[in-house]
């Protein structure tokens, strides 16, 4: 969010032009200007309107190991955000993990990990990577990873996801907002889902924007995100949550909204002694691990706890030199209507 009134005052009219430049964009695709590609297998986009932590990775492993044990072979196309190679990488051929977090980004290597036997394809282009998917391997239903906006490839059912606690009526465009493009876009959405919703906060606002800007009759449903257990990094030993109950410990998270991650650990029970927030998708070197190690320890932590995200940016010699244990939260995608929501992805992977 831009504060500064010079800087908005300076920051408009780029920021006018770029709006008018994702509606044209929009209205080209619309209109055949642009042109849409297809795979030969159904394919499910799931996305944000806007930018920052919507829970979007555990809903796509949700929704991966669901039609995964419902018999479909899976593939899961994502263009690798801040990864560090270029081009096409091939993550997981459904068997074992083929290249590192850095190679793939933190949050598809997170999918492979997380959805074992479905396959997990990172490209810029997803079309392409589809295309050659379909010639390497049998693929019954395609995935993609934060595609709301990736409209050069057609999909058979569109899902967006908004943040329940994101005030959405009076929401605006980047960078005076979080909105990735205007709420006329969520007339693309097949269906919405409202994550966080168990949130103690006033959701009639929002169900009201999304009625008046989705098209009619269109599904939304209700989930949120829960830690299950702890991951040990080093052994994948896994601990209760119990456990930890009262224990002091470190919380250290380096995606777009920690604070609900370190709310998460104290509705546990946990007494974090000590926190460190990093940006979005950090990488930790080894020394900075080594300080913060040196911290939690001062501070009297019995262990370090950070999310599956960051389990996937420290390489394997930090855990391994680390004097402290460090575990991994491992967190589950809820819906309160699952039922529902299972018919709809049954449905478009047939």
């Amino acid at each position: 969010m831009i504060e500064s009134p010079l800087a908005r005052t300076l920051l408009y009219p780029p920021a006018k032009l770029y709006e008018l430049a994702v509606k044209a964009r929009i209205v080209a695709y619309q209109r055949g200007l642009l042109k849409t590609y297809h795979l030969r297998a159904p394919v499910i986009s799931i996305g944000n309107l806007s930018v920052g932590g919507t829970g979007k990775t555990p809903c796509v492993a949700f929704i991966a190991n669901y039609l995964r044990d419902a018999g479909h072979r899976v593939a899961i196309l994502s263009r690798g955000y801040k990864r560090a190679t270029q081009g096409r990488v091939e993550v997981s051929d459904g068997k074992e993990i083929l290249c590192s977090a850095r190679e793939s980004g933190d949050e598809p290597f997170l999918l492979a990990q997380s959805c074992p036997g479905v396959r997990v394809v990172v490209d810029q282009d997803r079309y392409a990577a589809g295309s050659w998917l379909e010639t390497h391997a049998p693929v019954s239903v395609f995935l993609l990873d934060d595609a709301f906006q990736h409209l050069r490839l057609a999909r058979d059912l569109n899902l967006v996801l908004i943040d329940a606690t994101e005030p959405l009526r009076h929401a605006r465009m980047l960078p005076f907002g979080k909105l990735r493009e205007p709420l006329a876009g969520l007339r693309r959405a097949d269906a919405v889902i409202i994550t966080r919703s168990d949130q103690l906060v006033d959701k009639a606002p929002l169900i009201e924007t999304i009625g008046k800007h989705a098209r009619p009759n269109t599904p939304v449903f209700h989930a949120h995100h829960e830690i299950t257990q702890l991951r040990r990094l080093g052994n994948e030993e896994t601990r209760q949550l119990a456990e930890f109950a009262h224990k002091p410990v470190a919380a250290v998270s380096g995606i777009a909204k920690p604070e609900r991650f370190n709310e998460d650990l104290r509705k546990a029970g946990m007494h974090i002694v000590m926190r460190r927030d990093f940006e979005d998708h950090h990488r930790y070197t080894a020394e900075e691990f080594a300080g913060i190690t040196r911290e939690a320890r001062t501070a009297l932590a019995q262990a370090i706890i950070v999310t599956e995200k960051d389990a996937a940016n420290l390489p394997g010699e930090m855990i391994r030199q680390s004097p402290l244990p460090v575990y991994a939260a491992q967190l589950e995608f809820r819906c309160a209507e699952e039922d529902e929501l299972e018919k709809i992805l049954l449905s478009a992977a047939s």
